[in-house]
């Protein structure tokens, strides 16, 4: 990206951290890190209150601000162990990695679908978690935060963060151990759909799949006596009530059970488990998108490249530098060729250029 980009870029930052809001608690227990090169160049910065923040933004611009998720004594302290540990949220991160410059953005519902499961099934259910210390966010660019501010898990560990983590991956998770045979005759007991933790998803899961998809577990199944007979069973945590033998059951269930996990949590679990990690602030801009992390309060509406864009701003001319596939944003957008010359809103020329596919057009390479 050449300098009249990053002079357009950081113009437009500033524009929008002058009226920002942002929901940063303890701000003055946080370290904070920014970037322009990298994502992060320099940290240990710690700021007072959230003005003297918003002063920083305005005044420096980096292209990416990022905050602990630990609280400290000393934030601007270095090295580490000079801080002063107080506690950290927890905080996940869920990401999509697919091949090319702009492969992920395809899958952003998916990993949103995601989101809601993590939130929903795990942390206000399985943690006990309360919504009012839940917050989500845009990442920016091709995932989602999120953040838990329960003073429960505040005091906890890595390796304690590192096992929530596991658990919500699924990670040893062998469901034929939640089934068991019975009294005489032998009846298959297993979990039941009222029951919490991974029991309860997988009956609830499976009843799911006799509703919506009958005949995938057995063609048995596509006759609605034979369905509801055996879903009664599953209610009551019988899973006999079927011609199928026990073992049978057992081994149709493997497609069921590999969908109860969050596949997309960042698998080298380092947001969650690293106590010195720093996240991106929520509703500070990405500088490889111009989308800003935005704070989520309904994250099942929530539309990226509507709700995420910078506000305002003239259509920009750009010039594309190589080519770019067709992209899905609120509209259809694409394909580009190289020295393809048009205008474009400004939150997708912004967009393109931070990418470093296009230049403004009156630029040179």
């Amino acid at each position: 990206m050449g300098a009249n980009e990053v002079d357009f870029a950081r113009k437009v930052f500033a524009s929008y951290y002058g009226k920002a809001e942002f929901r940063i608690p303890k701000i003055e227990q946080r370290e904070f890190g920014i970037g322009n090169q990298k994502k992060i160049d320099a940290r240990h910065l710690n700021f007072g209150n959230a003005q003297e923040f918003r002063n920083y933004l305005c005044n420096n611009t980096p292209m990416f601000v990022s905050h602990s998720t630990s609280y400290y004594d000393f934030p601007g302290a270095s090295p580490m162990q000079k801080k002063g540990w107080r506690g950290a949220d927890l905080v996940f991160d869920l990401d999509i990695h697919a091949e090319g410059k702009y492969g992920a953005y395809a899958h952003l519902g998916r990993v949103r679908e995601d989101v809601i499961r993590l939130v929903n099934e795990f942390i206000l259910g399985d943690f006990g978690v309360k919504k009012e210390h839940v917050v989500v966010a845009f990442s920016g660019n091709r995932g989602y935060h999120v953040h838990v501010r329960d003073p429960a898990y505040l005091a906890l560990g890595g390796d304690e963060r590192r096992e929530l983590v596991d658990y919500i991956m699924g990670q040893g998770l062998n469901y034929t151990e939640f089934f068991s045979l019975e009294g005489r005759p032998a009846k298959l007991i297993g979990p039941k759909p009222s029951e919490g933790g991974y029991r309860g998803r997988l009956a609830r899961g499976t009843i799911r799949l006799l509703e919506e998809s009958p005949g995938t577990l057995s063609r048995l199944f596509s006759k609605e006596k034979e369905r509801n007979f055996f879903i009664s069973g599953i209610n009551e945590g019988n899973w006999s009530r079927t011609s199928l033998k026990s073992n049978d059951i057992v081994e149709r269930l493997k497609p069921v059970a590999a969908n109860l996990p969050v596949n997309s949590v960042d698998t080298d679990v380092g947001v969650t488990q690293d106590l010195s990690k720093l996240i991106r602030v929520p509703n500070s801009i990405h500088g490889d998108t111009g989308l800003i992390a935005r704070i989520i309060d309904d994250i099942a509406k929530f539309n990226p490249w509507i709700d995420a864009r910078i506000p305002g701003g003239a259509p920009i001319k750009v010039r594309f530098i190589e080519d770019v596939p067709a992209i899905e944003m609120d509209e259809a957008v694409g394909p580009f060729k190289k020295d393809d010359e048009l205008e474009l809103p400004q939150y997708q020329a912004l967009f393109f250029m931070l990418k470093g596919s296009a230049i403004i057009s009156d630029a040179k390479d």
